[in-house]
């Protein structure tokens, strides 16, 4: 990164400047009981939900605009309630604001509520590097600039998901891979087992009126290695090539995107090159000219700083892959945008 702070977008330097601090953890001396308002409650379920949120994170989702001071003051109560723990970075200059994550309390009225299995038990996060939280804190950062900017309609945003595969007998996972109500069968996975898929944020996107949402699964990769990442792009291949189709979700809506955001433009590069050679499933149906490759469709590479500035693009890999017999005809990387129409 060759950018001074001062130059970056500011929604992108605020999470981006934690790197290597020391944290301060504040302590209450004794629990103040408060009365749970409908907003408290929505605030505890995106902190659990979310992980780790700032508390202009907070302000923005559960406050209509204006000062922060609000928020603050509320937040504030919640931590002395027990809702809620904080921490912050120590600074010599200046103060970091306070990233809060559950308490609890907070653990507590979401069991009572059914929220959360009534068997779970409290964890309390114990960080004591800063660089624990960050990959939370600028994956929350990315999609709050996401949803708003003006081309973008959110339905929801949903935390951390594990996507099973749907249940089948051996007999139906060695058979021919013939999709389900139509032409097609299964080609050429790299890895055809069905294996679950963990997405970072799941994100649902309003089409308009009588069109199903997109959904985005969204995988934010902070690493910088490839070699971590060639077992997801096999196995999100196997899954949008197949086993999707076996969902009760297949019968109405179309497969998910997948949204990988990368940190420059070089990873974006090694991913796409990586990717490339991986995501070589497809639906066949005898005629070369119209195999459907939905993982190379529907996989997308992205630029972190890019969505803080504003921008919309992310970046696929070619149509075929390397050993298609199209694959001169289609040779070049594909630029998207991550809007509804795309």
């Amino acid at each position: 990164m060759t950018a001074a702070v001062d130059e970056l977008p500011a929604s992108y330097a605020a999470v981006h400047r934690y790197n290597g601090a020391v944290l301060q953890h504040d302590a209450r001396e004794q629990v103040v009981p408060m009365a749970i308002q409908p907003r408290d409650f929505a605030i505890v379920l995106d902190v659990w939900r979310y992980k780790f949120m700032t508390a202009p994170m907070v302000h923005e989702l559960h406050w209509d605009g204006g000062s922060l001071w609000p928020a603050q003051r509320r937040l504030q109560k919640m931590f002395n309630a027990g809702l809620l723990e904080r921490f912050r970075p120590v600074s010599l200059r200046g103060s970091y604001p306070w990233t809060y994550h559950l308490g609890e309390r907070g653990h507590v009225i979401l069991r009572d509520s059914q929220v959360v299995d009534t068997g779970w038990r409290y964890r309390p996060h114990v960080v004591h590097e800063f660089g624990h939280v960050l990959h939370e804190l600028q994956l929350n950062a990315w999609v709050l600039a996401y949803r708003r900017h003006p081309e973008v309609r959110f339905l929801s945003w949903e935390g951390e998901r594990t996507v099973e595969p749907p249940r089948t007998t051996r007999e139906e996972r060695e058979e021919s891979r013939y999709l389900p109500n139509s032409g097609w069968t299964v080609d050429r996975l790299r890895d055809p087992r069905h294996r679950p898929v963990r997405p970072d944020a799941v994100i649902e996107l309003d089409r308009g009126e009588w069109e199903v949402p997109h959904t985005l699964m969204i995988e934010f990769d902070r690493t910088r290695r490839v070699d971590k990442n060639f077992e997801k792009f096999r196995r999100y291949d196997t899954f949008l090539t197949w086993w999707w189709n076996l969902m009760p979700e297949a019968l109405h809506a179309p497969e998910p995107y997948v949204v990988f955001i990368c940190q420059d433009e070089d990873q974006r590069d090694q991913f796409l090159y990586a990717a490339d050679y991986e995501l070589t499933g497809h639906h066949d149906c005898l005629d070369y000219n119209r195999d459907r490759f939905v993982g190379r469709n529907r996989i997308l590479f992205a630029i972190e700083q890019d969505m803080h500035s504003g921008c919309l693009d992310a970046w696929r890999v070619p149509a075929v892959p390397r050993d298609h017999l199209n694959r001169d005809k289609h040779s070049q990387v594909r630029r998207v945008g991550l809007t509804v129409g795309s």
